[in-house]
């Protein structure tokens, strides 16, 4: 399990294998929320552009009564209302391939209950802090039945503050690669923003946004 899990995550974050009609197939993915601010405004970016993504959620966000979790709920049950995938991103962020592996696991399960809490349904993805994960952890997501999901092309929006450099960056890497698996965050206005001018440029190019289940 550990072997074919190891081998689907390479392979998605490969990208999807071209069709006979050569089709350029994109997926994006975003990381790090739901933000109250900034996730409602990619919602509306992508439902201009009648495009699906995959929403990586860290659960802490999800918990407690404070004004930001609960309208990080509300976003969380809006995406999946709009059609969009859900998976974990783990409760807090750790770097699981430096910590116990108790905390390992109670990141994982953790995770995954606070959105089971949050929209009714148990996430089928999970993509480790970091894109980290050793031995232990791919058996745990395995016995857990998640599908593991890395990226083959990102931004650095987490560090990149200039929104040109961030476009420039993923176009040239999506025009070298011919499509690939995006990973974004949408927890931050700048990626707001070049969101917006990247699906525009897919549209230009005739680039398919695809879902994550195309890879399967």
């Amino acid at each position: 399990e550990t072997t074919t899990s190891r081998s689907r995550a390479w392979l998605l974050a490969e990208g999807p294998a071209r069709d006979a009609n050569k089709t350029r197939w994109v997926t994006l993915t975003f990381d790090d929320g739901p933000d109250a601010d900034t996730t409602p405004s990619v919602l509306r970016l992508l439902d201009k552009h009648h495009v699906h993504a995959t929403f990586f959620f860290i659960g802490r966000y999800l918990d407690g009564a404070k004004k930001r979790a609960v309208a990080a709920r509300k976003a969380a049950r809006d995406i999946q209302d709009a059609g969009h995938l859900i998976g974990s991103h783990t409760h807090d962020h750790d770097l699981l391939t430096t910590v116990t592996h108790t905390r390992v696991l109670d990141q994982i399960d953790e995770g995954i209950a606070s959105i089971e809490r949050a929209t009714g349904k148990q996430p089928e993805l999970f993509r480790p802090p970091y894109g980290q994960i050793d031995a232990f952890g791919e058996q745990a997501i395995a016995e857990r039945h998640l599908g593991l999901v890395l990226w083959s092309i990102e931004a650095g929006d987490m560090q990149e503050p200039d929104e040109d450099a961030m476009f420039s960056h993923l176009v040239e890497q999506l025009d070298y690669s011919g499509g690939g698996l995006v990973l974004l965050h949408d927890v931050k206005w700048p990626t707001v923003h070049v969101l917006a001018r990247l699906l525009d440029w897919l549209d230009a190019k005739k680039y398919t946004v695809v879902d994550l289940p195309t890879y399967f």
